[in-house]
């Protein structure tokens, strides 16, 4: 049966080529901590796996590359704009049988098109997103065979930023992009709630893990990461009335923020990446 193509709800923080832009260059800085989960996790040649909320699919094609030619993935967004970016990477056309499918993750109980039986289900930077994330760990469980693993990757926000020494500037977006999560209902602690999720999931307790990422420099990648995710928090920020357009600068706010790091010999702490896996019981 072919999937229904629902119309799609729009991404809390946008769809714009410098969104999909900035998820594909954090999937290149989470790439080697994500590689490492789904080794550990279990993830192998000749699996078949789904990837939740794939985004422009950079999960996708590194689960891709473990299952090798003859494993599948099948990465499934709500957002044609990230499809589109997907399909359109050039590591789709690897002999492993990658697929992308549009699909509202809020819907997927009545999915029937989902094959039943998958060898592992993969997530992240997407529970956070999700309206009741517990329903949806569950209705995922139904399609993961007896003894597959789930796993889920999530943030905490709480630290991101924090430099020695400090820069008040990047404290400040930093600031913002959290109230920008909590403006829109989104915890920026959720890696934090991974585990209550996965229990009252019916899941085992997960295995869990937890990275932080820190670096200094200009040419750090987590400094262009954060001004893009706060650049994409401003317009949030501005009409909840957290700041004003004249006290935030929209016009030099780039310059001024590279300016502030490129200045400073600061050691910055970005987002901690929070870790969790579990196998589905056998009976």
């Amino acid at each position: 049966m072919n999937p229904p193509r629902n119309p799609a709800a729009p991404y809390v923080f946008g769809a714009s080529t410098e969104e999909v832009m900035r998820l594909q260059q954090l999937g290149e800085l989470l790439h080697d901590s994500t590689r490492r989960v789904l080794q550990e996790a279990g993830i192998a040649e000749g699996m078949s796996v789904l990837d939740v909320g794939c985004g422009p699919g950079s999960v996708t094609f590194l689960a891709a590359e473990l299952v090798g030619p003859s494993g599948s993935v099948l990465g499934i967004d709500r957002n044609p704009a990230m499809l589109a970016s997907a399909r359109s990477n050039p590591l789709g056309s690897r002999p492993t049988i990658v697929s992308f499918i549009q699909a509202d993750l809020a819907e997927l109980a009545d999915e029937s098109w989902l094959q039943p039986g998958f060898d592992a289900i993969i997530g992240r930077l997407i529970l956070l997103h999700v309206a009741d994330p517990v329903v949806l760990v569950r209705t995922l469980a139904r399609h993961l065979r007896p003894g597959g693993v789930m796993v889920f990757q999530e943030p905490d926000l709480a630290r991101l930023g924090a430099s020695f020494p400090p820069i008040p500037m990047l404290e400040q977006l930093c600031e913002w992009v959290r109230d920008a999560h909590r403006a829109r209902g989104i915890d920026p602690q959720f890696g934090l709630r991974l585990q209550q999720v996965f229990l009252d999931a019916g899941l085992p307790a997960p295995r869990l893990t937890c990275e932080a990422f820190i670096g200094s420099g200009p040419e750090w990648g987590w400094y262009d990461q954060i001004l893009r995710a706060a650049l994409n928090a401003l317009p949030v920020v501005l009409s909840s009335g957290i700041t004003t357009a004249e006290q935030a600068g929209p016009d030099t706010l780039a310059q001024r923020f590279r300016e502030a790091v490129g200045r400073q010999r600061s050691l910055t702490r970005a987002i901690d990446l929070v870790s969790a896996w579990a196998r589905k019981a056998t009976s």
